[in-house]
């Protein structure tokens, strides 16, 4: 249905079909969402924010009345609301998003329990330690059920973990010729990209599972870049190989995302960053040989052609996409 939506938009961006049309092509294909499509969507979207309603109540009821209750009590009821959201497995299976949403919440309330703990004994514990444990509780749920949104919820503890004890231990350098701290970071997101990529290979395709794969992949292209805006600006000068680094990462982004499947919105996202890494090494190369007045009016220029240039490039990707789509509608 959403590839019949995405042709037919196509042949309206392409001209091929009349805007007037629109809507009757929609209903003739089946892409439009049905009544029961929406309600579908309505009741999963009030779900998910009463799941998450409820385990915040939970959370603030501790931090309203901490003082107010005993040791015991606390326990008690964080206790009781994780085996009260472990209930409906017992009726429900995880292929259904009540029960997925009864599991994510239990996952959420594992980290409530784990702070209620560190904060009533006082362990002295690193804050990063909570997160990696965390993390480590709830892996056997996230293996058992599969869940893009169990997926991210593990990978953003982790990603705290790592944050955290880069922090809280000082770790300022790592090891040659990678001795910035956030390749570590920049090595689990990677990882976590390839392995969501290998282990969805043969599943249908979710929005949910598109735009998980999105957000890792971004991240990781956020991360990369910033290593390499820190190489010219010399506050990594040890990572020689940054820039070479981003370099093949873009080819990889290109081969994954223009080759393999167009992403117009991931390729944005790379010129984007590609414009900002031309723009940052053209002021500092330039920036002790002109005025400041003129480098300031060449970048603008040059942010401008760049910009342009992308978005040229972007538009032939999608016409040229549009014309394949409609040579093999014509031919089926």
């Amino acid at each position: 249905m959403s590839n019949d939506k995405q042709q037919i938009l196509d042949w309206v961006a392409s001209g091929h079909l009349a805007a007037s049309q629109f809507e009757h092509a929609l209903e003739v294909t089946h892409s439009a969402p049905s009544p029961a499509d929406n309600l579908r969507f309505l009741s999963r979207v009030v779900l998910t924010f009463a799941m998450l309603l409820l385990c915040s109540g939970v959370i603030f009821f501790f931090a309203y009345n901490w003082d107010d209750l005993s040791r015991y009590s606390k326990f008690a009821i964080a206790q009781g609301a994780l085996i009260l959201s472990l209930l409906p497995l017992l009726r429900l299976n995880l292929q259904q998003p009540a029960g997925q949403t009864a599991l994510f919440a239990a996952s959420l309330l594992v980290g409530a329990l784990l702070a209620l703990i560190g904060q009533t004994y006082q362990s002295g514990a690193d804050t990063y330690e909570l997160f990696l444990v965390w993390a480590t509780l709830i892996t056997p749920w996230v293996l058992l059920a599969r869940m893009p949104a169990l997926w991210l919820l593990l990978l953003l503890l982790l990603n705290l973990s790592l944050g955290l004890a880069l922090v809280n231990l000082a770790i300022r350098h790592l090891f040659e010729p990678f001795t910035h701290p956030l390749w570590s970071v920049f090595a689990l997101n990677i990882s976590a990209t390839g392995l969501w990529m290998l282990t969805t290979k043969g599943s249908a395709s979710t929005a949910l599972l598109r735009w998980g794969e999105r957000v890792i992949a971004l991240f990781c292209l956020l991360i990369i870049t910033g290593l390499a805006i820190g190489q010219i600006y010399s506050w990594t000068s040890s990572d020689a190989l940054t820039l070479p680094v981003w370099l093949g990462f873009s080819l990889l982004w290109l081969y994954l995302y223009r080759l393999r499947q167009l992403e117009l919105t991931m390729l944005s996202a790379l010129a984007m960053a590609a414009i900002i890494l031309c723009v940052i090494i053209l002021a500092e190369a330039l920036s002790d040989i002109i005025a400041t007045e003129v480098l300031f009016l060449l970048l603008t220029l040059s942010v401008m052609g760049l910009s342009s240039a992308a978005a040229v490039w972007l538009r032939q990707l999608s016409q040229r996409t549009s014309k394949l789509s409609n040579k093999s509608g014509s031919m089926q």
